[in-house]
């Protein structure tokens, strides 16, 4: 079989191994609670999704709580790729809405940058520079569609996540396990457990679905790809990335210099 003969099998093999590597969650856990791929910069590590049939637990994180305000005392940093997430929200939201409203003909807003910018999306890396060995690799896209982020493996957790931001997702007061469908042009519809959450600083509702590994999430990376997430038939997001193969590289080369 060819390479190129290869690839839409593995992008197929990739849905189903999400769908078998999902593990649900124990008792309900705290409403600031949300799932990642261990502690790192601004959040502590504070327990971990249930295991079952064979499959690793998911770490859930909390934000750092604010310190007392003291001259002496340290700052904890914030997390950068939250903040950033929150940078992403306010150029899919209030910088689309912004756009449309200053400018009143379609021909001045097709031709403004920002308008561009929020329509052809952007690529973000985590961590930026070097960053700590236990640091979890990511890549991150957002556009006026919502943000679609790829991360892991981390501290504690082996797999790799897929995780999108919208504005459509539910957003529930606790984090809950509920079953979702990813649909792609060239694979099945998978319909899954997934983890869905919100946090309020993020204004925006997340869903994760759990990818066995990163090399199966390398593996399904396209130059251009199209995504959407629907519940009950529901489409919840569609987002369209390109730049795929860069981005991919990009990643690549984070996982090999911080390996878990």
């Amino acid at each position: 079989m060819t390479h190129a003969a290869r690839k839409p099998q593995v992008r197929r093999t990739l849905a189903r191994l999400a769908a078998a590597s999902l593990c649900l969650l124990a008792a309900a856990q705290a409403q600031a609670a949300y799932p990642c791929n261990g502690a790192g910069p601004g959040r502590d590590m504070v327990g971990m999704t249930q295991a079952g049939q064979g499959l690793a637990a998911v770490p859930l994180c909390e934000d750092h709580p604010a310190a007392p305000s003291s001259p002496s005392a340290p700052q904890t940093p914030p997390d950068p790729m939250r903040a950033l997430l929150g940078d992403a929200y306010a150029r899919v939201s209030q910088g689309f809405l912004n756009a449309q409203h200053k400018l009143e003909e379609r021909q001045r807003i097709d031709s403004d940058p920002q308008y561009k910018r929020l329509v052809q999306g952007q690529w973000d890396f985590f961590p930026k520079g070097d960053g700590g060995r236990d640091d979890s690799c990511a890549a991150m896209f957002s556009n006026n569609q919502g943000v679609v982020r790829v991360m892991g493996p981390g501290p504690g957790f082996k797999g790799a996540t897929l995780t999108f931001w919208g504005t459509d997702i539910p957003k529930p007061k606790s984090m809950d396990t509920v079953r979702m469908t990813l649909l792609q042009p060239k694979a099945p519809p998978t319909t899954v457990p997934v983890f869905n959450y919100y946090n309020p600083a993020e204004k925006l509702g997340a869903v994760v679905f759990v990818v066995p590994s990163i090399e199966a999430a390398l593996g399904a990376f396209e130059e251009t790809q199209h995504f959407e997430v629907a519940q009950d038939g529901k489409s919840l997001i569609k987002i369209d990335w390109t730049g795929g193969v860069a981005a991919r590289e990009k990643l690549r080369q984070c996982v090999k210099r911080h390996p878990h």
